[in-house]
């Protein structure tokens, strides 16, 4: 069941088929101050991505910093990323169209992401005596990470490596857990608390700054 709680035919609410309409209602109107406000900080963010190109002067994160990219455009060169450790320099011929670059900036990303989180994995391993099996980064649209617990392996989401390092350290802390709790129970928070008991920052940033961690 969909009813649309405002006029923009894009804002429904999904409830089971049993629950009756007037129950449904009533929970919307009760919430609905907070509905509201969380569907116009996610439209805003939605804008805020839709704005965002691949030209000269647009901003990308990387471990918590958003950077500026500068095109360098010459008819002869070859499509490049590289980073200065202050901006994203690109190298681009006058054919070169932003989906090769974006092309080309994810592909600098996943190599970063190898690197920097099979160390943070690495590193929790010792820390917390919990070592997978095997470890893979991979594009996941909806998960930070993952993991399978009977086969003790970790997927990571290569995206991470735009948050702040205490931030990857939280999911990696999260997902080694996960290699001896394969639940969410008070057990699992414990052992993660032992390890990251800031944890809670690192959710609240991975939640404010989810849109911007995505590419147009």
């Amino acid at each position: 069941m969909e009813i649309s709680i405002l006029s923009d035919s894009r804002t429904r609410v999904t409830a089971p088929r049993f629950v009756p309409l007037p129950s449904i209602e009533k929970f919307i109107y009760s919430r609905s101050d907070w509905i509201i406000q969380k569907i116009a900080q996610k439209r805003f963010q939605e804008d805020k991505l839709q704005s965002k190109k691949y030209e000269t002067g647009h901003t990308y994160l990387f471990m918590g910093q958003a950077y500026p990219i500068v095109i360098d455009r010459q008819h002869n060169y070859a499509t490049k990323v590289s980073f200065s450790g202050t901006q994203w320099d690109v190298r681009a011929n006058t054919g070169t169209t932003p989906a090769m670059i974006k092309r080309k900036l994810i592909a600098w990303y996943r190599r970063e992401a190898g690197e920097i989180l099979g160390g943070r994995i690495f590193h929790y391993s010792r820390v917390m005596g919990l070592a997978p099996q095997k470890i893979t980064v991979k594009t996941q649209k909806r998960l930070w990470g993952s993991c399978n617990h009977l086969g003790k392996s970790i997927n990571l989401n290569w995206i991470l490596v735009m948050a702040p390092l205490a931030v990857i350290d939280y999911v990696v802390v999260h997902e080694l857990c996960h290699l001896e709790v394969p639940n969410h129970s008070r057990r699992f928070w414990k052992k993660v608390i032992m390890f990251m008991p800031d944890y809670q920052e690192s959710e609240k940033w991975l939640k404010t700054h989810a849109a911007e961690m995505r590419l147009p």
